[in-house]
């Protein structure tokens, strides 16, 4: 009760201050109020750094040579542990665990490939990933080669996304180094295996960078595609949103009964943002269509799986909970203790950045902090949190004001990754 009540508070409070910093910048100033001011005045910094294609080709082929060389270390630590291993395919034989198993089935044959009874259970799964791994699969001709190069090449389109973004408004270090931290995140492992994580970062990396760019027509396309690589794939319409309405000062136009303007800017530019709900809609007829019930999904997900929603002052009590009972000792290393860890990372990178960098990414770390806390079973957090792509920038920047920070950083970091990489590897429970 005492967690779910401190959580509440903290992360309200940050909501609260966030809020308040979105209409200030937007156009509704509260200069009277001097404890307002303080919380929503602007402290970041305004360096920046222009990019070239050959930049980008560079991060691209890096990204994808860690991928190869995190691969190759894996095919170690599988021969290191594993005597049953005799071929290639044996090697590949462990990626197809937890989710990795209905990808597969989905790209095999679709949701009505695979049944539990009379469940088609792998509608909890959204379909982006597994369709593109079937296209892969023309080439490669085995889903799981197909899989593994698709969440490669993800993963380093994202990093591209990423550098290019975090360069608008930070110095090159900064970029790279927050592409660091997130490569080595100790869950970033899930970045090179048979899972949509690298399609839900590649999707909501190029999504941001079109927010900030303001070329609206392209945050509807991507955020579509985000949203049809997971549920929470439509959140990116949370920072669309808050930048829309600060960059153009919306509320100091309808403070001034500009409405015309806030019209024009409506249906020309943040009307596109509404199209993020083609991919949502997307995925609920692919449910329809195989049950005639657009939410099936949220059935089998608390049925099957235990993903019922909750509020997220109770799910990470939960977490607490399950910590302090010491029952289970393989889900406390593995789960609890991780999981309460990446709560801790995302919120202090939260509380850091909240009034140094902007709205778009605080907003959006707030939601996405909430909303994956929100469930009754709460048990991949830390993969989750993989794609709290504010967190890794507020670090990175964090590390820039505070040099000594960067090695320590990214040491303990890289020790964690090789850490649960071998647990993955031996089938403990990282989910």
């Amino acid at each position: 009760m005492f967690t779910s009540i401190l959580s509440s508070i903290i992360i309200w409070s940050a909501v609260l201050i966030i809020a308040l910093r979105v209409v200030t910048n937007s156009g509704i100033q509260f200069s009277n109020n001097k404890y307002i001011s303080e919380l929503t005045c602007y402290k970041g910094t305004s360096s920046n750094y222009e990019t070239t294609k050959k930049d980008i080709l560079c991060v691209f082929l890096l990204a994808f040579s860690f991928r190869i060389i995190v691969f190759l270390f894996s095919v170690v630590i599988i021969y290191m542990f594993n005597d049953s291993i005799n071929s290639f395919g044996d090697i590949l034989e462990q990626y197809m665990k937890w989710d990795a198993n209905n990808y597969v089935r989905i790209a095999t044959g679709g949701y009505t490939y695979y049944t539990e009874g009379e469940n088609f259970t792998t509608l909890a799964f959204f379909p982006l990933y597994p369709w593109l791994m079937r296209i892969v699969n023309i080439i490669f001709r085995d889903l799981r080669v197909s899989g593994l190069l698709t969440s490669f090449a993800l993963y380093s389109g994202a990093c591209c996304f990423l550098y290019k973004l975090f360069s608008i408004d930070y110095s090159k270090s900064v970029a790279v180094r927050a592409i660091v931290y997130m490569s080595v995140f100790p869950h970033a492992l899930f970045f090179g295996t048979l899972m949509n994580e690298s399609m839900l970062l590649f999707t909501s990396a190029a999504t941001l960078y079109y927010i900030r760019k303001h070329k609206w027509h392209l945050v509807g396309i991507w955020g579509a595609a985000a949203a049809l690589s997971r549920m929470l794939g439509i959140l990116l319409a949370i920072p669309a949103a808050v930048e829309w309405l600060e960059h153009y000062k919306i509320f100091e136009k309808l403070k001034n009964k500009d409405i015309k303007t806030v019209w024009q800017l409506f249906y020309s530019k943040g009307l596109w943002i509404f199209l993020m709900l083609v991919g949502t809609g997307i995925y609920l007829f692919c449910n329809y269509k195989v049950t005639g019930d657009c939410f099936k999904f949220l059935e089998y997900q608390r049925t099957i799986w235990g993903h019922g929603s909750a509020y997220f002052g109770t799910g990470i009590n939960s977490i607490v909970s399950k910590l302090n009972s010491g029952t289970d000792k393989d889900m406390l290393a593995s789960v609890w203790i991780p999981s309460l860890a990446a709560i801790i990372f995302v919120t202090a990178n939260l509380f850091y950045g909240i009034r140094k960098h902007r709205s778009m990414y605080t907003a959006y770390l707030v939601v996405y902090l909430i909303l994956n806390t929100s469930f009754d079973w709460v048990i991949s957090v830390p993969r989750y949190m993989t794609c709290a792509i504010p967190a890794f920038l507020f670090l990175s920047d964090f590390s820039e004001r505070h040099k000594w920070t960067e090695p320590i950083i990214t040491a303990s970091m890289a020790i964690g990754l090789g850490i649960y990489l071998t647990g993955y590897l031996c089938w403990k429970q990282i989910l």
